[in-house]
């Protein structure tokens, strides 16, 4: 008689939301610097390679190339300090397609002219990946001052409108993204794992990845504006 062993494969779900209010941020720049994707490893903790690699017609969908290498656990953090060396990283390579929504459609390809507040959009989907099952992320930037300019924030629209395509080439030399605008930041990662050595590192380390992320996202709009490159 034969008997067969089959082993059982659990799928782990990691989600952490990351809210900000970024001073002095105007959330359409925050959205292109978001977009250049070519310049993360420049400035994003992490990242070591990045780069869009095709881009839709539309211009309103590419995708990229990201090759991250997240924190390894000090050995203080895990009883086995084989399985987690202090000078380890969870290294990985993935390819993602990202859907840009300006303000000026609710995702549907319906405008929302009508909605009281405008709001820049980013998600990502990875379409290829070896470590992770899954990985998604929501960028959802608005305005944190009610108050702001509703004149602004219409023109902002139609400036989004007819720059969409050029929005992951560069940052424009736009003097209407040198205000003193404040964005809120709603950011989301959802990422699905199987192994159980990499669940167990991102239960660590992700709530303070997705922190230092956005962290880093603020300063490189501030060097921007500051014409620190």
């Amino acid at each position: 008689m034969t008997i067969s062993c089959r082993s059982i494969i659990t799928t782990t779900t990691h989600k952490h939301t990351h809210q900000a209010t970024l001073q002095n941020v105007h959330p359409r720049q925050l959205y292109q610097v978001i977009n250049n994707v070519d310049e993360y490893n420049n400035f994003l903790p992490y990242c070591q390679e990045s780069e869009i690699l095709q881009t839709s017609n539309c211009g309103t969908m590419y995708d990229a190339v990201l090759r991250v290498g997240l924190p390894g656990l000090s050995s203080s953090s895990s009883s086995d300090n084989t399985l987690f060396p202090s000078s380890s990283l969870l290294e990985e390579r993935y390819i993602s397609r990202v859907k840009m929504i300006p303000p000026t459609s609710n995702g549907d390809g319906e405008s929302d002219s009508d909605s009281k507040q405008p709001m820049w959009t980013v998600e990502a989907k990875s379409i290829q990946s070896q470590l992770f099952d899954s990985l998604r992320s929501r960028w959802q930037l608005t305005f944190a001052d009610d108050a702001e300019n509703e004149n602004d924030k219409g023109n902002m629209q139609t400036a989004d409108k007819n720059n969409s395509q050029q929005q992951h080439d560069g940052i424009e030399n736009d003097n209407r993204l040198i205000d003193q605008s404040s964005c809120n930041v709603n950011f989301e990662v959802e990422i699905q794992v199987s192994n159980p050595i990499i669940s167990y590192t991102l239960n660590k380390v992700l709530k303070d990845v997705a922190k230092k992320q956005v962290d880093a996202f603020e300063r490189r709009c501030h060097d921007i504006k500051d014409g620190v490159m």
